[in-house]
């Protein structure tokens, strides 16, 4: 190959010492490159930030947005449903209100008196059965209390016709009252009514001493 074989050395010894002498020192110095390549290197990193961060802001609007947007439909849901439920109630306590306003019906009336009772009494009472959706009572309207002495106490009752059987609505303290009739008991099945003066003997059924008395009649 070309006259040179593996044995022969491809330059001499006074040729490699020629290269040698030609190598200096400051050959190896390090050679800053112009600075135009840095003023280029620098663009093209900042154009590439500006790219991500902007790349980077949308994505994170996006996400805001489609946050925004759920959180926006969320609370309208949530808000039409309060909405929906304050109107239920407004409309449930308006129809409680409705009802309870109401006048209570009145049902029979009765004029109490001392005719033919063992205590007299020049006082007179308007007793009246009136019902609401809930409970019936007994209003009682009195021109003055009978006298019961120091002693003894005034006691509504209720009786029924054929005075087997009576309950008790209460004590009489005022010139009007309004006692809640039992559950079950009507003017009908106890058309009596009646207040009896009952002594503080610790006894409690009817003394006999009836004050004032009516028979309701339906109105």
């Amino acid at each position: 190959m070309n006259g040179i074989t593996r044995d022969e050395p491809m330059f001499n010894e006074d040729q490699i010492r020629e290269l040698t002498r030609s190598v200096e020192p400051h050959d190896f110095d390090r050679i800053a490159p112009p600075a135009m390549v840095w003023n280029n290197i620098i663009a093209e990193v900042e154009v590439e930030t500006a790219t991500s961060e902007a790349d980077a802001r949308r994505t994170a609007t996006g996400g805001r947005a489609r946050r925004t947007q759920h959180w926006f439909q969320k609370s309208s849901s949530s808000m039409l449903a309060i909405a929906a439920a304050t109107l239920l109630m407004v409309g449930v306590v308006a129809a409680v209100v409705a009802r309870n306003d109401e006048p209570p019906v009145e049902f029979a009336t009765a004029l109490m008196t001392d005719t033919d009772l063992p205590v007299p009494t020049s006082e007179t009472a308007q007793a009246r059965v009136v019902c609401d959706d809930n409970t019936c009572s007994v209003e009682v309207d009195l021109t003055g209390l009978p006298d019961a002495g120091a002693d003894a106490d005034l006691e509504l009752w209720v009786i029924n016709s054929d005075v087997s059987d009576m309950h008790t609505l209460g004590f009489v303290t005022g010139e009007t009252g309004t006692f809640e009739l039992p559950f079950g008991v009507t003017a009908d099945d106890f058309p009596i009514v009646d207040i009896s003066i009952e002594p503080r003997d610790g006894v409690e059924a009817h003394s006999g001493q009836s004050v004032l008395r009516g028979v309701f009649n339906n109105t």
